[in-house]
């Protein structure tokens, strides 16, 4: 069946923006409203429904349901309750692999646990992600976890913060009366390749935009399908191919990783395009010739990637004349 464009059809979320109630409000009025419009299948199993139609079942119908006005959310400097239980388990995970921060790699670890709450877990166990797997992957990418001891405080790093910051945005937009797991996945699903875990999962063939349309569907009463075995990826180095020098407490820098960066700016000020990497204790990365490594950028100041599409790293200059500015960018 061939369908009409988009801009004629309304998914849930938009069939509840017209209707101002909840999307669960539009499912509940789909199932026991007799004349509601009725909904063409999508491909996934959802439904969409005719938007005029929509919007004339809207015109005669004003008692509809109490109108929607925002999903429920704490005061300033809270998390809603269930992102609150997910942060409690992604610290969980950062303490047990020792790591001095909690970052979006730990928030992927606490979705897929069997006791994390929500949609979540259901939704990565379909695509075949068990938390043993993803988590010795996250141990082996992120170096021995074992060899550095950190006190009982952590530190949330600004990409983790924000993140949990737009579930709140993600349960608004689909008009979801409460933030939940799902919205933590979601909002993960915009910085797909932004971690660890994440890159390991789109190397497993697990696409932002599968996650994304799989979460929404299960939120609204599509089945999930049966999982399959996932295939772990060979171990990707950014640095293969270099000769990196040992830190100088004597490790391999690839057992140091999150890496941060050194930005380099001119005399007055402004970033310079090329940087240089550290390690997680903020030691320059080098070769064992003493040159200090950073992404390839091209002239456009974009990333220069490899044949498979991943972005490697190679020994760059420093130019004269510039300083150094750090930046950790940590995830």
């Amino acid at each position: 069946m061939t369908m009409p464009s988009d801009s004629h059809f309304a998914t849930a979320a938009e069939a509840a923006r017209i209707l101002g109630v909840t999307r669960g409000r539009v499912l509940e009025l789909a199932a026991s409203a007799p004349d509601f419009p009725a909904a063409e299948p999508t491909a996934t199993g959802g439904r969409i429904w005719p938007r005029l139609a929509i919007e004339a079942w809207a015109a005669a119908h004003q008692d509809r349901g109490p109108r929607y006005a925002a999903a429920e959310l704490p005061p300033a400097g809270r998390w809603p309750r269930q992102v609150h239980q997910v942060a409690s388990l992604a610290a969980e995970e950062a303490r047990a692999l020792h790591h001095g921060w909690v970052g979006r790699d730990h928030l992927v670890l606490a979705l897929v646990r069997p006791d994390c709450p929500g949609a979540a877990p259901a939704v990565l166990a379909s695509f075949g992600v068990t938390a043993e797997p993803l988590r010795a992957a996250v141990v082996a990418g992120l170096g021995d976890s074992h060899d550095r001891k950190v006190g009982e405080g952590t530190i949330w790093s600004p990409a983790a913060q924000l993140l949990l910051e737009r579930a709140s945005l993600e349960a608004i937009l689909l008009f979801d009366a409460a933030v939940a797991s799902e919205h933590v996945l979601l909002a993960l699903t915009s910085q797909w390749n932004g971690s660890f875990a994440t890159g390991w999962l789109a190397r497993c063939g697990i696409g932002p935009q599968a996650v994304r349309q799989r979460a929404v569907d299960v939120t609204e009463g599509v089945p999930l399908p049966a999982p399959t075995p996932l295939a772990a990826p060979p171990e990707f180095d950014p640095a293969a191919g270099l000769e990196l020098a040992p830190t100088p407490d004597g490790h391999d820098p690839r057992k140091r990783r999150p890496w941060g960066w050194m930005v380099l700016v001119d005399a007055d000020g402004r970033p310079l395009r090329q940087g240089y990497l550290i390690d997680r204790d903020g030691h320059p990365l080098l070769t064992i010739d003493g040159r200090p490594v950073d992404v390839l950028i091209d002239e456009q100041g974009q990333p220069v990637l490899d044949a498979e599409g991943r972005v490697r790293i190679r020994p760059v200059e420093i130019p004269s004349g510039s300083q150094i500015q750090v930046w950790r960018g940590r995830s």
